[in-house]
């Protein structure tokens, strides 16, 4: 088992009709065992649903087909299963409840139900999970008043997404990463281009899962 220290990687992009570039700053939390890009690319991947709170759906969706889209880049001819064919499986196989109960149930006692992992790793075919959770899209506007330059307004947004990847084969958790996406700019600056924060977020996440040169 090692750990690896949070080196955030900066990744610039100017969203359009935007005055503050939106930046991303992505890290690895935790690699367990063995586990390496080319172990995930030969036992396949699934992304389940991307866990949201109320109010979110137009950051979610974003997130969840940028993240699916840039993993099947980075798998190439290994099996990936995208969100929306996950889920299409999950009601099929009737396992909704049984992983709604295991994200509580992890939630509370940071154990995943072995059982329920490996059921939902057969029913998809692969040996490995994506999960992916958000936090709520936060957005602060403060005005400073200087001497020399008067009253100056800035906006600052953002969202942070933690993904880990989840072993059906041990029922455990083998990775851990997660993507902030975060803007600070003047009064022109719109506070939610969701879209935009959702490609750079998953870029910067499979980024970090797949080992990839910076892009």
């Amino acid at each position: 088992m090692r750990f690896i220290h949070q080196i955030p990687i900066i990744l610039l992009a100017m969203a359009a009709g935007c005055a503050a570039s939106i930046k991303d700053q992505s890290a690895v939390n935790y690699v367990g065992g063995d586990f390496a890009p080319d172990v995930l690319r030969e036992g396949g991947m699934a992304m389940l649903p991307v866990v949201a709170g109320a109010g979110q759906e137009g950051y979610r969706r974003p997130l969840a087909e940028c993240l699916t889209g840039e993993c099947q880049l980075a798998m190439g001819t290994g099996r990936f299963a995208g969100w929306q064919e996950t889920m299409e499986i999950l009601n099929e196989e009737d396992l909704s409840d049984s992983y709604q109960m295991m994200i509580a149930t992890y939630r509370e006692t940071a154990i995943l139900r072995k059982e329920t992992v490996s059921r939902l790793g057969e029913a998809l075919s692969v040996r490995f999970l994506l999960f992916c959770s958000l936090e709520q899209f936060h957005s602060q506007t403060s005005t400073t008043y200087s001497i020399f330059t008067g009253f100056n307004t800035v906006r600052k947004s953002g969202v942070t997404a933690f993904c880990q990847v989840w072993d059906a084969e041990t029922g455990d958790v083998v990775w851990e990463g997660q993507a902030a996406a975060k803007s600070a700019g003047g009064e022109l600056t719109y506070d939610k281009p969701y879209e935009e924060y959702a490609r750079i977020a998953a870029k910067g996440l499979a980024r970090e899962l797949f080992q990839l040169a910076e892009r």
